[in-house]
């Protein structure tokens, strides 16, 4: 029979249970970054002045709502590169 101390017990008790939490963060975590890139894939910034905003339609001009700036299609391409190098 196996002889275990009550530290040693305690000490595997938090390890398996901290182990447990981890492991449950990771997997919420991946299934997280879809989901995000679904919600976020018409967020366009402003490269004037640098405001993020949600925009609703798939053609036409895009206009910033803070400064009143129209946003050509080159801009909103280089604004969307630049945002998923940065995440």
């Amino acid at each position: 029979m196996v002889k275990i101390d009550f530290s040693t017990a305690i000490s595997v008790y938090l390890s398996v249970s901290l182990l447990l939490v981890f492991l449950q963060w990771i997997f919420y975590n991946f299934y997280r970054s879809e989901e995000l890139d679904f919600q976020t894939k018409h967020f366009q910034r402003c490269p004037y002045c640098t405001y993020t905003f949600f925009y609703y339609y798939k053609e036409g001009l895009i206009i910033c709502p803070r400064c009143q700036s129209i946003i050509s299609k080159s801009q909103e391409r280089e604004s969307h590169v630049h945002n998923n190098t940065e995440t």
